[in-house]
């Protein structure tokens, strides 16, 4: 009985993986880590993929990893107002960040880029050459790497960031859904193994 528990949990999971997530309209990826960018989940439009390879690249060339200290959020109501300052964390064109060695301890934190990160000569590398790629880095924003794009379109803004939110409210739930059924899973699994073994001791 518990064989067949566990197989029905396990195509639920199937099925939330494949047909509930591939038939999703949110735009917001989540970036695979790496060496380079490291930190918390980093989550971004996927148009906003592209620009991620050329920030790796300056890290790399300037010797610093980027750690991410937060990305793009849920509103509580996609209409909602965005925080100043997270125009574009909010749309996913954006992500907060500090800078880091090689060997992961801390180059750059957020108070050392609200004041002069400029007269190290790693995190100078690092922010001129991502703003000569396009990217935005500036000191009235200075812990956040963006697209731009809010600057860019402010008065079509509105409409963008209440679609991408309206598009990625139920995520957050299909998340926790797929979280559920593999815990589920798991212990229905395991629980199959214990009676096993119990099973083949009393033999």
């Amino acid at each position: 009985m518990q064989g067949y528990i566990a197989v029905i949990l396990f195509c639920l999971v199937l099925v939330a993986e494949g047909f509930l997530f591939s038939s999703s309209k949110c735009p917001i990826k989540k970036h695979k880590p790496g060496k380079i960018i490291t930190g918390d989940p980093l989550l971004v439009h996927k148009d906003f993929e592209d620009s991620l390879k050329p920030i790796e690249k300056a890290a790399k060339d300037c010797k610093v990893h980027v750690f991410v200290k937060g990305s793009y959020y849920q509103l509580p109501n996609p209409s909602s107002r965005a925080p100043f300052g997270d125009e574009d964390i909010v749309i996913g064109q954006a992500f907060q960040f500090e800078l880091r060695d090689e060997q992961n301890g801390i180059l750059c934190n957020k108070l050392c880029l609200s004041r002069n990160p400029l007269v190290l000569s790693e995190a100078k590398c690092f922010l001129d050459t991502i703003r000569r790629n396009g990217l935005t880095w500036s000191s009235s924003n200075s812990y956040i790497i963006s697209s731009g794009k809010y600057a860019s379109n402010v008065a079509g803004y509105g409409a963008t960031k209440t679609d991408i939110q309206t598009k990625c409210q139920k995520e957050s739930f299909k998340r926790e859904l797929m979280l559920e059924l593999r815990q589920m899973y798991d212990a229905e699994s395991q629980g199959g193994d214990d009676d096993d073994s119990d099973e083949k001791k009393k033999k």
